[in-house]
């Protein structure tokens, strides 16, 4: 999840943050003064997008930020997602903005739970779902796939992993 978080991250020319898959376990358990470091060299206002995956238990989501629309969606690949953990990450920004002296992300920010996004048909395969919506929502591309395509997709990554650089064409 992390390397691949890096490898959109030099694809989209640092414009994007993918914020670790301990992310949000931390900011749960320790609050924000447990992460605040971990943005110590990084202006997250300074970019278009911020990707944070969210493990819950035994099912990954994703929840964004675009930060200039100042709108924060959440993608499940099961659509029942909690709408807390768009919440938490929402209170993180606004106390990001205020500690970095960043007034005008303080407030005005949108939610929105109901995302139209591709849908898994199992048990297992809710990883790939969220990396593959990081790299289409960094790269401005659609989100066109289904269960289907995961095989091939999952293949894509491998190589990519291996390669230590995204491929230009999804497919």
């Amino acid at each position: 999840m992390n390397m691949y978080g890096e490898l959109i991250m030099e694809a989209s020319q640092h414009k994007v943050h993918f914020l670790n898959s301990f992310f949000h376990r931390q900011l749960m358990t320790k609050g924000y003064d447990g992460v605040k470091r971990w943005t110590k060299q990084v202006d997250l206002f300074s970019k278009t997008l911020l990707l944070v995956p969210i493990h819950l238990e035994v099912h990954w989501c994703l929840v964004t930020a675009d930060i200039a629309r100042r709108k924060i969606c959440l993608f499940d690949s099961q659509g029942n997602a909690l709408r807390k953990v768009a919440r938490n990450i929402l209170k993180y920004l606004v106390t990001e903005a205020t500690e970095k002296q960043r007034a005008s992300f303080v407030s005005g920010w949108a939610m929105s739970f109901d995302e139209k996004v591709p849908q898994q048909t199992n048990e297992n395969d809710c990883g790939v779902f969220v990396l593959e919506y990081s790299r289409c929502l960094a790269l401005a591309q659609p989100l066109h796939f289904s269960q289907r395509d995961i095989p091939k997709i999952r293949k894509r990554i491998y190589k990519e992993l291996c390669e230590c650089k995204l491929r230009e064409q999804a497919h």
